[in-house]
């Protein structure tokens, strides 16, 4: 028996993180060989995507605690003796690190957000940037969806420039296509401009909400996702007056129907890692708006690593605004969806999401989780990476 790919993450909850992780494993039969591939949940929690069958799946019950993580992790994989372990997230970056070092076992982390932005400087925050800056260095590998994350794990958390390998999300065109096709019943005034995501002070819904009425578009705002800021958020809408014409209809298995039908997509977070539904609505051909945080938008909108802009920015596939600046938004917004602007901005968006190919991306995964494997077919840098 070969051994096997490990695979840990805390949940497949809804979230960006949770879906590639499913995708990758829907996707990693052509590429892990012989070897069979196991995916560790830290948490009890319904799950928001499917794994094929042949994922052999452990539910661990760690109630979000890192020490349950580790003791868990630590018997799980003593018993496995996995070839190599990719996790997600981080506290399963964390706890997997612990693990694999105490265990001689190759361990490869992801990054999914810059960690700087993300963590913030409240007690908890800082705390999550002391353990990424004592941790993640240890890791054999790190893989970061954006040039942004990349650097600052380098500048700012000690992370070796040549452990770090910059992979964009895999984004399954084919997949977002068919269920984009799915039948939905929209009953809105146009224009209809559409946002997802988890409803969490980071992204930033609360600065749509209002950009959306300093627009004074007749129009209709739908917001995707479910969170802790739902009740904040429905107060803004009423006080706003927004009632009906922003709605918020919770966490969806299938949003691109949704997304597809729109006149617009914007994302509005304060910070981001590589953010999925922006390109996955740009597959859709759907014009886009993204705050210009750090890091992701720059780069799937402009092409280039972030770079500081103080009003609204037309980028080659999209627009760029600055983060939290509901005025720029609101312009943008009157901008996008001015008559006669849809056909080439949906060329555009088009044009800049075929960057982001599914296959080789998940090979790529599998070339660093295993690059004594993948050797020969893996590309120069990630030769001299690895």
């Amino acid at each position: 028996m070969q051994q096997p790919y490990v695979f840990v993450i805390n949940s497949l909850v809804g979230g960006g993180a949770e879906r590639v992780m499913a995708r990758i494993l829907c996707n990693a039969a052509d590429h892990a060989g012989a070897h069979p591939l196991h995916l560790v949940l830290l948490d009890i929690e319904p799950p928001a995507y499917e794994v094929p069958g042949f994922v052999t799946v452990h539910q661990l019950d760690t109630g979000g605690s890192t020490l349950k993580g580790i003791l868990g992790l630590y018997r799980l994989l003593s018993k496995l003796r996995p070839r190599a372990c990719l996790s997600f997230l981080t506290r399963s970056n964390m706890i997997a690190v612990i693990v694999c070092r105490l265990l001689s076992i190759r361990c490869v982390i992801s990054e999914r957000v810059h960690s700087t932005s993300h963590h913030g400087n409240s007690i908890p925050g800082r705390a999550a940037k002391i353990l990424t800056r004592l941790l993640y260095p240890r890791a054999d590998a790190v893989i970061a969806v954006s040039d942004g994350i990349a650097d600052d794990l380098s500048d700012n958390y000690g992370v070796d420039r040549d452990k770090i390998i910059t992979i964009p999300n895999p984004i399954d065109e084919v997949s977002t296509r068919q269920m984009a096709a799915a039948p939905t019943e929209l009953s809105v005034t146009r224009p209809l401009i559409v946002a997802m995501g988890r409803l969490v002070p980071n992204k930033n819904f609360s600065m749509l909400i209002e950009a959306f009425a300093k627009s004074q578009i007749k129009g209709t705002l739908i917001i995707m996702g479910e969170g802790p800021k739902r009740a904040a958020l429905t107060a803004q809408i009423d006080a706003l007056s927004g009632k009906g014409r922003v709605q918020l209809p919770g966490f969806l298995a299938n949003p691109f129907a949704i997304v597809a039908s729109a006149d617009c997509y914007v994302l509005p977070s304060n910070g981001e890692g590589f953010p999925n539904g922006l390109i996955e609505a740009m597959i859709l051909g759907r014009p886009v708006i993204a705050t210009n945080c750090h890091s992701g938008p720059s780069e799937i909108l402009a092409d280039r690593p972030y770079f500081e802009i103080n009003a609204v920015h037309e980028a080659p596939y999209g627009v760029l605004v600055p983060t939290n600046d509901p005025g720029a938004m609101a312009e943008a917004l009157q901008k996008v969806l001015a008559p006669g602007e849809f056909g080439d901005r949906s060329t555009r968006a088009l044009k800049g999401a075929q960057r982001y190919q599914l296959g080789p991306t998940v090979a790529r995964y599998f070339q660093v989780l295993d690059p004594e494997r993948h050797i020969e077919a893996a590309s120069p840098a990630l030769r001299q990476v690895n």
